[in-house]
């Protein structure tokens, strides 16, 4: 397979304590120079702290490790070993092979060292062409098992070099060579990518719709990895996979239980299927952060109060709900107990969904237990059957569009068959193969100790980068100025079970103490009232900082940092926050997380205070912003618009009507599937703000943040005075304000200064 694989690699470990000069050193160097005539690609490393920061950085396929060392120091050494944990931690199945020049019968004595080592050879007995070939050999070996099987089975097939005489039509990218605009296409992709975009033709690779051959080998193996009796892949995102669950478990008019806190794609779920909502509304603090749905409002008993006096559901010949979903964990980053929420809705529903799109490594790390839906093994699952959908492009490793269904059967399970006639409706017929590899290779990623080792340095960093915000909060507001604050619990248990400021935690007790990222009933720090014990947890790795503003009751302070100036500053220097609220700016932490990254956020963040309290001028700071709204903001400074800013804030109080808006849920009037229909029918016209009172919208108005809906189609808009309508118009007394500074709110136009949203007409209901 000479066209499969990169160039194979060595990392040569050897101490500056060894003589250059000593046999030892000249025979490691005489191997060198054999595997690099073997065209091995090799990097050496003068200490064994280098050398971690290469396995931990790129990809290796042996390692070399030269000791030079006495019997006593081989019999007691520790640093070996710890080199070699990394080594398995990160990259597990890589050969390791220990030169020794002297006292070879004391590296026998060492078990932890040899039970690390695959070869140990005698510099003093062995050639170098030797223990090159038996290298090369065993990096061979290890590449040949290492790939994934849909990978694997793409590496191999790609080598054939076949002519195809069917689709795609490209042929392996030669198509867009024979013109100037898809040559750069060509060059700037790279030939592979267009060499294994295949048709579906290829049987000798299986089928992605049938999940035979590779395709089915592939979602095995994500199965074991993920915990699941099976597991789905996707190719449209969790979008695509979360329709395809409610198309397999619901039809017209049965009744499914709603996380209100709920993707798009689940209203669009409602939509195909015809299936009538109950919501469950979630909670909010003042900072507007979405919180848990409570225990009391997903208990049995409400849901089936809420059936009863529902609109669109007391009527309902089946009152028994065929499916419920709830999101875990949310986009600020809150995760149910999922074994306590899936008891209390398996008393509602036997099937039950977890929207996992932004929690798909949860598994792979133990302060994360018993918080996702794929818990324990599978085999010992009893009760609902649980399904579980995972974006793997967004906080794992593949590519856009890749997701995973993961499934564990139980009462009311759906046979392969009949799910995947559901799969299939929501699944291209012409894959991209290489979405399809990517999540074979995403799963394959946190296999065994590599998924611990991958999530333990996101959380590190997460933690360290938390640690260092609160204590530049601390150093600045002791010296009564202002700085950004970590939300987080303020006081934390160390590993000994010491009460600690969280500043002041080690940085294991963060990463291995679950409870302290509980969000427990009788702490002030997370700004829920009546929060429940044991309920939810915060996940460490997404990251919210709350700008100055507000108390820890909501009440307004004298002065205040808007997060949106925040974010508009980091945004000039290339850094995008995933949120911003009113006193929020939230970070996610991911795999591609650097030490560099981490630091230069840090950096910025006082860049921008040392900017903001020195009042420099926009026309310096943010030349974009001034130069599109001149009338706006020319001649002011950085902390003369965020005063105003705050101001606005205090005077409109934007956040406390959108609270309003969803802590009461809109009268529905349909249900969203007949909403969509007078859309088809184009029984709807756009309708501006201060027009809305009474009419019914055709599609859900979504404002970002928080980027869940305010309403769905066919819920009422209500009176003039609704929460709803109000903050609609609370967006457009911001938006001229400030211009620049607009939100997005999905499913609302703006047309000559106010915002429009597709009702469906009056005469059609």
């Amino acid at each position: 397979m000479s066209n499969n694989f990169s160039k194979m690699r060595t990392l040569v470990v050897e101490p500056q304590n060894i003589d250059p000069s000593s046999y030892a050193a000249r025979t490691t160097q005489s191997l060198i120079e054999e595997l690099t005539q073997r065209t091995i690609d090799i990097v050496t490393a003068k200490s064994y702290e280098d050398a971690k920061a290469v396995i931990l950085a790129s990809q290796i396929d042996s390692l070399v490790l030269t000791l030079d060392k006495s019997e006593e120091q081989i019999v007691h050494s520790e640093e070996e070993i710890d080199l070699l944990n990394t080594l398995k931690d990160r990259q597990s199945e890589v050969p390791v092979f220990l030169l020794a020049e002297r006292a070879r019968t004391s590296i026998l004595a060492n078990r932890k060292l040899m039970e690390r080592v695959d070869e140990c050879y005698s510099v003093l007995e062995d050639t170098a062409d030797f223990v090159a070939g038996r290298i090369v050999a065993a990096m061979r070996r290890y590449r040949e098992q290492v790939l994934p099987p849909l990978m694997k089975a793409m590496m191999q097939y790609n080598d054939i070099h076949e002519y195809s005489w069917s689709a795609p039509g490209h042929q392996g990218g030669i198509g867009f060579t024979k013109t100037p605009a898809g040559n750069q296409f060509h060059q700037f992709y790279g030939e592979n990518l267009f060499r294994t975009d295949m048709g579906i033709e290829r049987a000798a690779l299986g089928s992605l719709l049938d999940h035979t051959g590779a395709f089915k080998d592939s979602e095995v193996e994500a199965a074991k990895v993920f915990g699941a009796h099976e597991s789905y892949s996707g190719i449209v995102g969790t979008s695509g996979s979360n329709r395809t669950i409610m198309q397999a478990c619901l039809k017209d008019d049965d009744i499914a239980i709603i996380d209100r806190n709920c993707h798009k794609s689940i209203e669009q779920g409602l939509i195909l299927t015809g299936a009538r909502p109950v919501y469950m509304a979630p909670t909010r603090n003042c900072y507007g952060i979405i919180g848990p749905i409570s225990k009391s409002t997903m208990a049995a008993a409400n849901i089936e109060k809420m059936i009863a006096e529902g609109k669109m559901t007391k009527d309902a010949k089946n009152k028994k709900p065929k499916y419920a979903v709830v999101t875990n964990c949310t986009y600020d980053g809150m995760v149910y107990n999922s074994e306590h929420a899936e008891s209390l809705l398996s008393e509602s529903s036997n099937r039950i969904h977890m929207d996992e799109a932004w929690f798909g490594y949860a598994r792979f790390n133990p302060v994360y237990q018993g918080h996702f839906a794929m818990r324990g093994d599978a085999k010992d699952h009893q009760g609902p059957t649980v399904f579980a959908t995972h974006s793997t492009h967004k906080l794992l490793n593949a590519l856009s569009q890749a997701s995973y269904i993961h499934v564990r059967n139980g009462e009311d399970a759906i046979d392969f068959d009949r799910f995947n006639q559901a799969y299939m409706m929501h699944t291209s017929t012409s894959p991209l193969y290489a979405i399809c590899a990517s999540n074979d290779v995403a799963a394959n990623m946190m296999k065994g100790q590599s998924g611990l080792s991958l999530t333990n340095e996101v959380i590190r960093e997460a933690v360290i980068f938390r640690q260092s915000v609160r204590k530049l909060f601390n150093d600045y507001t002791a010296d009564g100025d202002w700085f950004f604050k970590p939300w987080n619990a303020e006081v934390v248990t160390e590993t000994n079970g010491d009460k600690v400021k969280f500043e002041d935690a080690s940085v294991e007790s963060l990463m291995t103490v679950q409870d302290n990222w509980k969000l427990h009933p009788e702490d002030k720090w997370h700004g829920f009232d009546n929060m429940e014990n044991d309920w939810c947890m915060l996940d460490p790795i997404k990251v919210s900082l709350l700008t100055p503003g507000l108390d820890d009751k909501g009440n307004f302070l004298e002065k205040g940092v808007p997060a949106a100036l925040v974010s508009a500053y980091l945004g000039r220097f290339g850094i995008v926050p995933t949120r911003t609220t009113d006193f929020q700016v939230m970070f996610l932490f991911s795999m591609g997380i650097t030490k560099g990254k981490r630091d230069t956020l840090v950096n910025t963040l006082l860049s921008f205070k040392r900017h903001y309290d020195k009042n420099a001028s926009l026309e310096t700071i943010l030349p974009e912003l001034v130069e599109s709204a001149p009338e706006v903001y020319k001649g002011l400074g950085l902390r003369d618009l965020g005063d105003r800013m705050f101001e606005y804030l205090v005077r409109h109080n934007p956040a406390q009507v959108l609270n309003e808006a969803y802590s009461t849920l809109p009268e529905v009037e349909l249900k969203p599937r007949t909403a969509y229909q007078h859309i088809v029918a184009n029984e709807v016209e756009l309708v501006p703000s201060d027009k809305l009172e009474g009419r019914v919208a055709a599609h859900s108005v979504i404002p970002y943040p928080p980027g869940i809906p305010m309403l769905m189609g066919g819920e009422n808009f209500g009176s003039e005075s609704s929460p709803q309508i109000q903050y609609l118009k609370a967006l457009e007394a911001w938006d001229d304000e400030f211009p620049g500074f607009e939100h997005e709110t999905e499913g609302a136009e703006k047309e000559h200064g106010k915002y429009h949203v597709l009702c469906i007409k009056t005469d059609a209901l």
